[in-house]
């Protein structure tokens, strides 16, 4: 009896690790689905962290142009730095009215900090104060395109254009407002040698507002001239956030009388407002209106969207 007992013990037994062995194999093997699937990883391994990539933002230069003041005498102009957001122009212009007026001299700049700028210039042209503006190279690259493609960088609305004082040189651009209304082309050097823009435009009987109409835009504002008008999200109803340097690239429509409406404007809409230096702005629907320093011609639109912030009229 306990012989028989002992045996069925062993067979249980056997039987036991057979079924365990079993088990154990079929655990190991791989599921169906699943070949090819990594091994486990041994006591040592480990998982590294990919290196972060740097995206545009990150690396993005904020637009900045360093200048102190200096001799002109020679001809050659030294701007300590550059910090360009992208390949741009640094532009010399002459003062005219306690603004940025003609360009006496431009060279290329690349993306991002540039040291020791050299600008040849004609030095007989240099007015007491200078300004050292950073424009865009926006047209053809490498082709310097202002009037036109290659405007102003702007920050916030304000071209990034330090004063500096200079000693030497000689000579004093010419600038002054056609009475007339609209642009002044009276300047002789302004950009390339071709028409300039004035620090504002005044109409003698009151400067009338037209509408005029492009693909993608619709019908917008002009003034009686045919030249695009816009307005600046920044301004309240009634009042103009355009100041000092910003009225360099944004002149205000100014006027000397009540502003007229032609065809397919609203006259009720039209008003004026009185700006810090006495100068009567016109407004539309109270907001005040500007043209762009790019806009060389009538129909151009180069300032529409420009930072988000300035858009032409709706009439």
């Amino acid at each position: 009896m306990f012989l028989m007992d002992t045996k069925k013990t062993m067979i249980y037994r056997v039987l036991g690790l057979a079924v365990l062995t079993t088990l154990i194999i079929s655990a190991c093997q791989p599921v169906a689905g699943d070949q090819g699937a990594p091994a486990a990883p041994t006591a040592n391994a480990y998982f590294t962290l990919p290196t972060a990539v740097p995206t545009m933002a990150a690396v993005e230069t904020t637009a900045k142009v360093t200048v102190t003041d200096q001799s002109v005498d020679g001809g050659q102009l030294t701007i300590a730095e550059v910090d360009s957001p992208g390949p741009g122009w640094l532009v010399i212009h002459v003062q005219t009215d306690g603004k940025p007026g003609a360009v006496l001299g431009y060279t290329p700049v690349k993306a991002g900090v540039n040291t020791n700028v050299m600008v040849t210039v004609d030095d007989s042209k240099a007015t007491p104060v200078l300004y050292a503006m950073l424009h865009t190279d926006a047209g053809q690259v490498g082709v310097y395109e202002f009037p036109g493609a290659d405007g102003p960088v702007q920050v916030d609305g304000q071209m990034v254009a330090p004063a500096f004082n200079v000693t030497g040189g000689s000579g004093q651009s010419k600038s002054t407002v056609d009475s007339s209304g609209g642009y002044d082309y009276s300047y002789d050097d302004y950009g390339k040698g071709s028409s300039s823009k004035p620090t504002a435009a005044v109409g003698s009987a009151g400067m009338e507002i037209k509408v005029s109409s492009k693909t993608g835009l619709g019908t917008f504002l002009v003034d009686e001239n045919g030249m695009t008008l816009y307005l600046y999200t920044k301004d309240t109803p009634g009042v103009s956030n355009c100041k000092d340097a910003c009225l360099t690239a944004w002149p205000p429509l100014l006027t000397s009388g009540d502003p007229r409406a032609d065809d397919g404007v609203t006259a009720s809409k039209l008003g004026t407002i009185t700006r810090d230096d006495g100068s009567l702005q016109v407004t539309y629907n109270d907001l005040p209106l500007y043209y762009y320093i790019t806009d060389v011609q009538p129909g151009d639109t180069t300032g529409q969207a420009v930072g988000g912030v300035w858009y032409v009229v709706a009439p």
